[in-house]
């Protein structure tokens, strides 16, 4: 991870050598060593506007 404090707040970045998932049959199982092979950084949503932003966004809330 590498991380960059700027005035506007931090950034961040991250690079993983290794897939989300230990299920082969999950399409998370390879996506970040594939991002590896290519050199690519993943950018980081810190901020709560960043989060908010994301378009794969889905919240869930529990109740007990």
């Amino acid at each position: 991870m590498a991380v960059e404090l700027t005035p506007g707040g931090p950034r961040t970045h991250t690079l993983l050598t290794y897939g989300q998932s230990a299920n082969p049959a999950s399409p998370h199982c390879t996506d970040q060593t594939r991002l590896y092979s290519r050199k690519q950084w993943v950018v980081e949503r810190f901020t709560e506007a960043e989060i908010a932003a994301d378009p794969a966004l889905r919240v869930t809330v529990l109740r007990g």
